[in-house]
């Protein structure tokens, strides 16, 4: 996962939509005796939390900040293993929706970050920092979150918990559903 303030190469970068899910073509293949990543994954997705900010400035003072928030997967860390592509198209599919809801958590901390934003107090002299401080711990929030998810579903091979957490996921999505356009306005 990553935190960025900056912009990056369209065609390196998926934005989360709903209507938008992860595919094979997303992923780059790697050779199955590649060792920087432990052997037993298939594959490895790297999301992130985005963010842009557009100042508006009165006689070059800042008076207000456009903030927004995007869930992204980094296309040239994300991978799956050689291997994959000799699975059947049913574990194939099941490997692509525990992948997915990698992508999912990230979009749950972008709207959970959004809904944050508009309580945070920002100072006109240091709110491009308080911004980044503040994302950069939600990131961090997520990362646990990722982490866990991978640990209880043991990399979506336990099924069973596997379909206890996508409920999980899908709930929190809709119970932030109003926060999805994630842009906040903020007056400095």
């Amino acid at each position: 996962m990553s935190v960025s303030g900056q912009k990056s190469g369209a065609n390196r970068i998926i934005f989360w939509t709903e209507d938008r899910k992860l595919q094979l073509q997303d992923f780059k293949v790697v050779h199955d005796s590649v060792s920087d990543v432990n052997e037993n994954v298939a594959a490895l997705t790297r999301t992130g939390i985005t963010y842009y900010l557009t100042t508006h400035k009165v006689s070059g003072v800042p008076v207000s900040v456009r903030i927004t928030v995007q869930a992204t997967v980094h296309r040239e860390h994300t991978f799956i293993r050689e291997r994959v592509l000799d699975f059947s198209p049913s574990v194939k599919q099941r490997l692509l929706m525990h992948e997915q809801k990698h992508f999912d958590i990230s979009e749950i901390f972008a709207r959970q970050a959004t809904k944050e934003l508009q309580r945070l107090k920002l100072t006109r002299h240091n709110y491009r920092a308080e911004i980044a401080d503040f994302v950069n711990s939600k990131f961090k929030e997520a990362e646990n979150f990722q982490r866990s998810y991978d640990l209880y579903t043991r990399n979506g091979e336990d099924f069973t918990v596997q379909d206890d957490w996508d409920e999980k996921i899908a709930a929190q999505l809709e119970s932030l559903d109003r926060y999805k356009k994630k842009v906040v306005v903020k007056q400095l």
